[in-house]
């Protein structure tokens, strides 16, 4: 199997076929040190000169079950704004059945100088990555709808837009790229510029 590559609105998305060997921490243990996991990665690059490894970790966990999440795999360049990313860019993917349910929430500028994640709509998104993001979601294999529909146990964030996926990790690498990386290279949330010449 090849890499897949996938152009989003002024992203670049390169998927690599194979299955990696990572060290980290699931998002539920993350103060209890590192622990060997696997990841699923893509390299996201930008017109702005942003290149970095992303992941679709899984991590075991007690009993012999396992915990998924998308994380920052490593930051080769870019802005200040996109550091953000290392701490506050991961999405974690509840396991319902035989999928894995992510909730779309997005990098939005507001009161704060960074980016921080924000609930959002279809709608927005769709603006944001000039296309019918529920759409581009599907092509690619995911269950698209409201996150109480697609993982009836969610205790947050039910009605908003969510994804699941099964093993193919591409839908889950495009709401990343879409959620995380897009909102910050187009200054989402950002007040318009003022003119200097009234």
């Amino acid at each position: 199997m090849t890499a897949l590559t996938i152009e989003l609105r002024g992203i670049s998305l390169r998927i690599d076929a194979s299955e990696h060997a990572i060290e980290g921490a699931p998002m539920s243990a993350r103060d209890d040190g590192a622990m060997a996991g696997t990841a699923r990665a893509a390299r996201i690059e930008t017109a702005d000169g942003l290149r970095i490894d992303v992941g679709v970790c899984t991590w075991p966990i007690a009993d012999g079950e396992q915990e998924h999440d998308i994380r920052l795999l490593n930051f080769w360049a870019g802005a200040d704004d996109y550091r953000r990313l290392e701490r506050a860019g991961k999405m974690s993917l509840a396991m319902v059945g035989d999928r894995r349910v992510g909730i779309l929430r997005a990098m939005a500028y507001g009161e704060r100088e960074w980016p921080t994640l924000q609930a959002v709509e279809w709608e927005a998104l769709d603006r944001l990555a000039a296309t019918d993001v529920a759409a581009l979601l599907q092509e690619y294999g995911a269950i698209t709808g409201p996150v109480i529909e697609l993982n009836p146990a969610a205790k947050r964030y039910r009605d908003a837009p969510g994804f699941s996926i099964s093993d193919d990790p591409t839908a889950a690498f495009i709401a990343f790229a879409i959620t995380r990386v897009m909102p910050i290279a187009s200054g989402f949330g950002k007040p318009g510029l003022e003119p200097l010449h009234a």
